[in-house]
């Protein structure tokens, strides 16, 4: 019995000792596994790149916004009372391109192209407004991952579509301006463009939204 004790006493000490190697081993695993994530971490930042793109890097952008403004289009009335005002400026667009900075410069020039639409919140009609949007923009470190963008836009193939409903519009082409902030992948932009068309005057299209872009 007394060898069985003495046997269990030291069971427990060497236990303690397998127990304390197998923390200090497992600490080590854990700090090795934080500096491998931290690593890959830095390697998926940089191969996913900053919104101003990596020095003497040329790639692709995918981008988004929901955007809202401009003077009424038309005014949709539904029988259960409600009311929806469509606007020239409304939409959300969807698009992509191609980025580029310059080793010399801290300037990100992206070219890009997307598709732009709103509709009615009923299902049963196309009644909206479709365009293409084309940006050609330059984008500016101001640190800690923020930025700044601007550049010329152009509206093209700007189409109202009565559905059966109103007389369908076709807009001219149209060139405006637009500026954004933001921090990574996400900001906010201003674009002001009109828009004219078979009739006098012109159409205010200009609005504001959350733009999202990734470079690659």
């Amino acid at each position: 019995m007394q060898a069985a004790d003495s046997r269990s006493q030291v069971r427990p000490c060497n236990g303690r000792a397998r127990r304390t190697r197998s923390v200090r081993a497992s600490v080590a695993l854990v700090i090795a596994a934080v500096i491998a994530a931290s690593t890959a971490s830095q390697r998926a930042e940089a191969e996913w790149g900053e919104a101003t793109g990596d020095p003497g890097h040329f790639g692709v952008v995918l981008e988004s916004a929901a955007e809202l403004g401009g003077d009424n289009l038309i005014d949709v009335f539904y029988r259960h009372g409600g009311t929806q005002h469509i606007k020239a400026g409304d939409g959300v667009t969807v698009g992509g391109g191609i980025h580029y900075r310059p080793v010399a410069f801290p300037v990100d020039f992206a070219a890009t192209v997307g598709y732009k639409f709103v509709r009615t919140s009923s299902y049963d009609t196309d009644l909206g407004v479709n365009r293409a949007v084309i940006k050609l923009t330059g984008t500016v470190p101001l640190g800690n991952h923020f930025w700044f963008t601007a550049g010329p836009v152009w509206h093209v193939g700007t189409n109202l579509n009565g559905d059966g409903y109103v007389q369908d519009v076709d807009f001219d082409d149209a060139v405006g301006g637009m500026a954004g902030f933001g921090w990574r992948w996400i900001g906010v932009s201003y674009t002001y463009i009109k828009y004219r068309g078979p009739f006098a005057g012109s159409v205010d299209a200009s609005n504001g939204g959350i733009t999202f872009a990734w470079k690659f």
